[in-house]
């Protein structure tokens, strides 16, 4: 399997945000924006922890 890594846009990031605090799951999150949940999962708490869009 060929794996390549796909770089964040800024309007995923926001997406990202704004479906994990409307409470979907990491899972339903990574259908939507066609990533792993893992990476999903990743990012978002690189998000939080970095706290650059927090509002």
């Amino acid at each position: 399997m060929l794996r390549t890594y796909r770089h964040w846009t800024t309007k995923e990031d926001f997406r990202l945000i704004s479906l994990r605090e409307s409470g979907k799951r990491y899972k339903e999150i990574a259908t939507i924006l066609n990533r792993t949940s893992i990476s999903v999962e990743k990012r978002y708490r690189k998000l939080k922890k970095e706290a650059i869009y927090t509002y």
